[in-house]
């Protein structure tokens, strides 16, 4: 059973697929504490140029009722999921739970998960980030400079997306259940969840660099319950949906906040020998699942690692602090990206952009504009970045969504949004995976027809194809045709953007055979009577009169002289088509007698191959004195009678024929036949 709701805001204009949205989403989410404020809590969604139908479920839990939603092109929609809070955030901790929630759709959307307090309290939002969240290994960056309240604590949260996945966890700190460094399995079944819960709430005692190995896709989010510390007396809700370490990256921006001191930055790394630099300069040198604390001074700073590692940004407002996984710049990004406004307080947008791009944003659907010097350079970049933050607190509605886009470069966008006494949103929605390559065609394909290749399409990008048989291109979207069973293999796909950024997919394209071609191009109408028994000698083949191959011949039809198409199909579902061309090829047989007695047997002067065939013959019968007793045609046979003469029976004895076939040779057959009784 399902809940249906039917949603047609219309919000958003064109939309294009290019942010971070998908059709498949996983998320799990974090226990906050109903004593300092967790509900209510949100999904919100945005479709793009499509309508949308959306469905939420709980995989593992079937107590939960699907949520489909039919969302109309360019809208957004927000469901309130309070009702079933406590079978959504993911407590107790050690326990395996059935909280998993999936969401599908049927077109790309944008979706994130939102705690927004009635206290005004304690708010957050998490940035679900489909496929770029779905991975098998992870590493857990904490932050250290805030410790949680009380009995509020920090822990990641797991959910798994295939049955019988099995995952092994090693936590840097005590959790519940298991202690420091200690290796444990866990096995869940898709939509099934597990929290690991820390045992410490002292901020420098935390869970950074706590490794989760499954092996099959899952989900990871972090959270910390409460935080507070050097700036001042609040205490927030933070944490956002991980990436896996193969979409990690090299090079990140962090734009800092209004926090009443610094902003933070954790870089955890996965490999050893790893090398950080700060704006240009070597801040220091992490091994693997080691983290550091980075102080920003700047606006805006450039973080560079020699090794793929993650990145963890800690910012807000006064004493209230929001935390977001900070997306790799590595040829990532989109150039289309929206968001949502949820109060009436503070509300800006961080933007990354390559340097020279800067001049290339437009609001679509707004009189806003976003104009080239609003922007500055990162220090340490280069040059090659450019950074904005815009305070847009004055030009955004509530439940608003905004888009904005650029016209030739992919960039970033993170939203900041709250206020000093309140709490902070915090999460970027650009892309966090590299672009994807991935292409289409129709697999497999029978013997005779076309691959049709289908690349994505990208600003400023270059694209070369290989496959079998020597096949290349350059084009976007090339045909190959007619193929047969050596263009059969892996075709690959390489696109280059801006000459440096290079993704690469590949599939393999069966061909299946086509039937054998119909083993004649001529059939002789004297070895065939109907297409019935032409059937017999060549079974599981339909005969068409026209090539339009609308309806087939009826079996039971007269054979024919004349054109037709034989259509052949086989267990793959394959054609082949073969134009024949049935002919005379043989000439009448005449019989030396017969008996019109009317027993049934030999009652007509039966001459083999003429009726039906050469269908414009005329028959002339004379008796011995040379006088003509009977003219017939295809229509009208010889039964012994004279219709010279009231169709009287003649005598036994012999009698001669004229036979005029009326074919293009003009042909005659004259002879005798003894007529008996």
């Amino acid at each position: 059973m399902s809940r249906i709701i039917i949603a047609i805001i219309a919000i958003l204009n064109v939309w294009s697929a290019q942010s971070q949205i998908d059709r498949e989403f996983w998320f799990v989410a974090p226990e906050a504490n109903q004593n300092h404020g967790d509900r209510p809590i949100y999904l919100k969604f945005a479709t793009y140029s499509d309508p949308a139908t959306i469905s939420v479920s709980q995989p593992a839990n079937l107590a939960f009722e699907t949520i489909q939603i039919e969302l109309s092109a360019n809208s957004a929609y927000v469901i309130d999921l309070t009702t079933w809070i406590d079978t959504i955030e993911n407590k107790p901790s050690n326990t395996i739970l059935n909280y998993g929630i999936k969401i599908t759709s049927t077109t790309d959307i944008m979706v994130y998960y939102e705690v927004s307090p009635s206290c005004n309290c304690n708010p957050d939002i998490f940035s679900l980030k489909g496929k770029n969240a779905l991975g098998t290994y992870f590493i857990t960056p904490f932050q250290s400079f805030n410790s949680n309240s009380g009995d509020y604590y920090s822990g990641f949260n797991i959910v798994a997306t295939q049955d019988n996945t099995n995952i092994t966890i090693v936590p840097t700190q005590a959790i519940d259940g298991y202690s420091a460094g200690e290796e444990f399995t866990i096995t869940l079944d898709s939509g099934e969840t597990y929290f690991a819960r820390g045992l410490n709430n002292v901020g420098n005692q935390n869970l950074s660099g706590s490794t989760i190995g499954a092996d099959k896709s899952i989900a990871v989010t972090v959270h910390e319950d409460s935080t507070s510390g050097p700036y001042g007396g609040c205490s927030d809700l933070i944490g956002d949906q991980l990436i896996p370490v193969q979409i990690l990256g090299q090079e990140y921006i962090a734009i800092k906040g209004y926090l009443n001191g610094p902003d933070k930055v954790y870089v955890v790394a996965q490999s050893d020998n790893t090398e950080v630099q700060l704006n240009g300069v070597q801040y220091t040198i992490l091994n693997s699942l080691e983290t550091v604390e980075i102080t920003l001074s700047e606006a805006s700073s450039y973080i560079y690692t020699s090794e793929p590692s993650y990145v963890l940004h800690m910012s807000g407002f006064g004493c209230e602090v929001g935390q977001a996984i900070l997306p790799p710049l590595d040829c990532t990004g989109s150039y289309d990206v929206s968001v949502i406004r949820s109060t009436n307080e503070f509300f800006a947008l961080n933007i990354l952009v390559p340097t020279g791009s800067e001049g290339d944003f437009y609001v679509e659907g707004s009189s806003l504009t976003i104009n080239a010097n609003e922007f500055n350079f990162v220090p340490g970049s280069n040059n090659n970045w450019k950074y904005a933050q815009l305070n847009l607190s004055n030009d955004v509605q509530i439940n608003s969504a905004l888009r904005i886009i650029n016209s030739t470069e992919r960039f970033h966008m993170g939203l900041i949004h709250g206020g000093a006494s309140s709490g902070c949103r915090y999460g970027y929605f650009s892309d966090f995976g590299k672009f994807d390559s991935t292409f289409s065609a129709v697999s497999p394909i029978c013997e005779g027809e076309s691959i049709n290749l289908e690349g994505p399409s990208f600003n400023n990008a270059t694209y070369l194809w290989s496959g079998p048989s020597g096949f290349s291109s350059t084009e976007q979207n090339p045909t190959i045709e007619p193929v047969n069973t050596t263009n059969e293999g892996e075709y690959s796909l390489e696109i280059t953007i801006d000459e440096t950024c290079i993704s690469t997919s590949s599939m393999t394209i069966g061909i299946n055979p086509r039937p054998s071609d119909f083993d004649t191009t001529e059939i002789n109408i004297c070895d065939y009577t109907t297409f019935d028994d032409l059937s017999y000698d060549f079974p599981n083949i339909n005969f068409y009169e026209s090539q339009d191959l609308l309806t087939p011949v009826n079996t039971s039809t007269p054979l024919n002289v004349g054109t037709y198409y034989a259509v052949q199909v086989n267990e793959y579902n394959c054609i082949s088509e073969n134009l024949i061309r049935v002919s005379l090829g043989c000439f009448p047989v005449v019989p030396s007698a017969f008996s019109p007695n009317n027993d049934g047997y030999n009652d007509h002067f039966n001459i083999t191959y003429l009726y039906d065939i050469y269908d414009q013959h005329s028959l002339k019968i004379y008796n011995r004195y040379g006088k003509l007793i009977f003219e017939g045609d295809n229509q009208k046979k010889w039964y012994g009678t004279s219709n010279k003469n009231n169709n009287q029976t003649v005598p036994t004895g012999t009698y001669f024929y004229h036979l005029s076939l009326n074919n293009e040779e003009n042909d005659i057959i004259t002879g005798w036949v003894y007529v008996n009784y």
